[in-house]
């Protein structure tokens, strides 16, 4: 019973997120038409109070019989993943109502989304982790369809769920088949298995192995299993993208340091190879195809693959320090993602989204302010400094060269250069090309929440590029203890 306690105690951040997202719905259903503001202010203490149970907890590797570990690495993704989505958030709060979404689900939605990402990144059992990523997904699904008037969301959210559930389906016997191989599905000890048949591994293990990072390869957007992105991206609301773009990717990426890293470090030259793939084909595709975009936000989209195509890089190296780089590259990506999204949302009105690169043609003239976010938040992805994508992309690159994969490095930096061409391009669209029409101009009316998201998405990159430190130090603490297995 006393160990039973401990365990509870320690799962103090799951079990506030899951309570808040309880609470939060229940508010939602109470609450009066057109007061929604006040089901998202709840959601915004929800977020905080569960981000500083997080913080003020001890560390604990083990919990429920190794099902969840209340580490390093759990509590940075619970506060980043708090951060990103509060920002969502905040940003919503404007940006819905020029849209037909008119109840308040939203939040409570999001929020159990934030929970089951909170439980992803504790999960040291193979199954807790799918019952996390389900939990998200099912959130999300219903996110990316809360348009219902809107069809290009009912088709978002149609696509995303069945080629979801196909992923789930991956896998979920993926973690079936390395029960086989081990006789276990928590993390650890499916990692001592590995390390027993190190001369040669089974095909069963390399089985199951291979068909987990499918499922990851999906959630993270990676080619071949991004065709859903472009489509779920464009027709979901914007501050649903937005959330899907940052807080969903990052419990992605963290799921996939603590298996490959803890699991199988000694499966390292099989998985090398099979990332550093997946890393050269996601970049690629999705800088090359990213060019002939004429939607931002399917722009966007392709972009997101690219910086997917950056973090397989790191996660091919394999050493702590690519991983801590992985951790610092997602909160900055993370700021100027919802930077850029966040643009977009004050340029939206209710008869015209105005979400075409040509529609922000004159928005450097008329509202100097939005252009001037929307031209960091360009920079700082193309990898310009001194903004925070510039110096994530730095020590990530940097940490890959270390561990030898210059292969990977070139192909990467020349990916980068690609990408300038339609980053800059949008830029070039603000600055330099007449206004098409009064609608960029007219939408941007008075939006205080979203005013403060945005500004908040802004400082970030720009601290992130001019002092980076100190988050550096964060990400590098957040490994001690939960990467036995990784080298230095």
């Amino acid at each position: 019973m006393g160990a039973d306690l401990a365990s509870f105690a320690a799962a103090m951040p799951v079990i506030a997120a899951s309570a808040w997202a309880i609470l939060v719905l229940v508010a939602e259903m109470f609450t009066a038409s057109r007061r929604y503001r006040d089901v998202a202010w709840l959601a915004l203490i929800g977020l905080a109070h569960t981000a500083f149970v997080a913080l003020v907890r001890e560390d604990v590797p083990a919990i429920f019989g190794n099902a969840l570990a209340l580490d390093g690495l759990t509590i940075y993704l619970v506060v980043l993943a708090a951060a990103l989505t509060g920002v969502c958030v905040l940003a919503a709060m404007d940006y819905l109502p020029t849209t037909d979404v008119v109840g308040g689900e939203t939040y409570p939605l999001t929020v159990f989304a934030f929970a089951g990402i909170l439980v992803m990144g504790a999960a040291t059992d193979l199954v807790v982790l799918f019952l996390g990523l389900e939990t998200m997904s099912m959130a999300v699904y219903v996110l990316a369809g809360i348009h219902k008037r809107d069809p290009r969301s009912n088709e978002a959210a149609l696509k995303y769920f069945i080629m979801g559930a196909f992923a789930s389906a991956f896998m979920l016997y993926g973690i079936a088949l390395l029960y086989g191989a081990t006789g276990s599905t928590i993390i650890g000890e499916i990692g001592r298995a590995g390390a027993e048949r190190e001369a040669s591994p089974d095909r069963m293990l390399l089985l199951g192995l291979g068909m987990l990072t499918v499922g990851l390869a999906f959630k993270v957007s990676a080619v071949p299993f991004h065709l859903w992105t472009p489509d779920v991206y464009e027709g979901a609301p914007t501050s649903v993208t937005a959330f899907m773009s940052t807080a969903v990717k990052a419990a992605g990426f963290v799921a996939a340091i603590r298996i490959f890293a803890v699991a199988m470090p000694t499966l390292a030259p099989h998985l090398s190879l099979v990332l550093g793939a997946l890393a050269i084909a996601t970049m690629t595709v999705g800088n090359v195809v990213a060019l002939r975009q004429t939607s931002l936000k399917r722009m966007l989209a392709y972009s997101s693959i690219a910086h997917t195509g950056y973090l397989l890089v790191g996660l091919a190296a394999g050493t702590r320090e690519a991983a801590s780089a992985i951790l610092f590259y997602l909160a900055a990506y993370g700021a100027m993602n919802l930077a850029a999204f966040g643009v977009l949302m004050f340029v939206a009105r209710r008869d015209r989204r105005n979400e075409d690169i040509a529609d922000l043609a004159g928005l450097g003239t008329e509202r100097p302010l939005l252009a001037a976010a929307m031209t960091i938040a360009m920079l700082s992805l193309t990898g310009i400094p001194p903004l925070g994508g510039f110096t994530a992309k730095l020590y990530l690159f940097s940490a890959a060269l270390d561990a030898g994969e210059t292969f990977l490095v070139v192909a990467a930096l020349l990916n980068s250069v690609i990408s300038a061409a339609y980053y800059l391009g949008v830029v070039k669209v603000m600055y330099f090309d007449a206004t098409a029409s009064a609608d960029a101009s007219a939408a941007a009316t008075p939006r205080p929440h979203l005013a403060v998201a945005l500004a908040i998405a802004v400082a970030a990159t720009l601290v992130l590029g001019l002092a980076p430190a100190a988050l550096l130090d964060v990400a590098a603490h957040a490994l001690d203890g939960a990467l036995g297995g990784l080298a230095p």
